[in-house]
């Protein structure tokens, strides 16, 4: 509780009156400062009593889910159900997911009204973020004091990685199906049948062709899709702060984004987050669920405060993947410490 102007005047003739009793040789002066400061505690009381009941209630509008780093407009909603109108001053405080909106606004509210503060919300961390108390104070009816309202908006948004501003379609099924394969002259086996005149002599099958009694030839798989993970450093250095995100929020969304591209080519996606050990890891998968399951990975994940290991998430992305696969590493390479487990990291991932 603050006072406001009118208190700080009945103060002032309070203390004047109590001057003038003392020096004054007049009996009924002595008390009469009495009165301002009766008048003052009556009606801080009944200011406090009309507060405690005061039907006042706050409520953010905006969308369930926002994208990291990009800005997103919202409503701070303020209802007044009591037949007077309402002064009120708050702090749009915020999660430790967004950035921090520090000034103080000011609202008038009618009476059994309702009044909007459009804000807009930078979100700079991923996750559920559920929304704080709003700090308030509200103004008594007869003006004497700022009282204390915590106002609670019982909401929460939900940051994801950003996506493209014009989405790709990606190909396939939204459950991840691989489409039939067509036989070439890739790596991967895809079936044996029997030989045909022409065959090269390198394909023919020949532990099979004893046990057959007849020349069988291996027929394989055309290399047409690619395997990609992506593998992305949360240990503390992610923490530096560039621009507005820090490096993982900055991570988060390149390998969103990547994601939506590589399934529109209908190549599959996986992920791997380490720091001292691994975080989350999702297996290449084609479609929209690797996608989808790629940024529920991300939205639950947070940078670490220990050192990262690349060496032990390279071991963990060979026994993670199963055939010849592509692996975008996102890391800080500004720090020397980390220099030669980086290096024995692309040792062991290199073919």
């Amino acid at each position: 509780m603050h006072l406001a102007q009118r208190a700080y005047v009945l103060v002032l003739l309070t203390a004047v009156l109590c001057v003038v009793g003392i020096w004054s040789d007049e009996p009924a002066l002595a008390y009469l400062w009495h009165i301002p400061a009766a008048l003052l505690l009556l009606g801080l009381a009944l200011e406090g009593w009309f507060i405690a009941r005061l039907p006042l209630e706050a409520q953010l509008s905006s969308a369930p889910r926002a994208f990291l780093g990009r800005p997103q407009p919202a409503t701070f909603q303020f209802a007044n159900a009591s037949p007077r109108p309402l002064a009120v001053h708050y702090t749009p405080a915020v999660p430790a997911g967004f950035e921090t909106l520090a000034r103080v606004r000011r609202v008038r509210i009618a009476a059994r009204g309702t009044v909007r503060d459009p804000v807009t919300l930078l979100p700079v961390r991923l996750g559920p973020q559920p929304w704080p108390k709003l700090p308030a104070r509200v103004l008594g009816p007869l003006r004497l004091a700022w009282w204390t309202r915590p106002l609670d908006p019982h909401s929460r948004i939900v940051v994801a990685p950003d996506a493209l501003r014009s989405p790709v379609r990606p190909r396939g099924l939204a459950g991840g199906a691989r489409p039939r394969r067509v036989g070439g002259a890739g790596a991967e086996l895809h079936q044996l049948r029997a030989y045909a005149p022409g065959d090269p002599l390198a394909r023919i099958d020949w532990k099979a062709t004893a046990r057959a009694g007849a020349l069988i030839t291996r027929e394989f798989s055309e290399d047409q899709h690619l395997d990609i993970l992506i593998g992305i450093d949360a240990g503390r250095f992610s923490r530096v702060r560039v621009g507005r995100l820090d490096r993982f929020g900055l991570y988060a969304n390149l390998a969103a984004r990547f994601a939506e591209v590589v399934t529109h080519h209908d190549d599959r996606i996986g992920l791997m987050v380490y720091a001292d050990r691994v975080l989350a890891s999702c297996a290449p998968t084609r479609g929209l669920s690797g996608v989808m399951r790629l940024r529920r990975a991300l939205e639950q994940l947070s940078v670490q405060a220990a050192e990262s290991d690349p060496t032990a998430a390279a071991v963990s992305m060979r026994a993670l993947l199963k055939h010849r696969a592509l692996i975008v590493l996102l890391t800080d390479l500004d720090d020397a410490s980390v220099a030669e487990q980086l290096k024995r990291a692309v040792r062991l991932l290199a073919p």
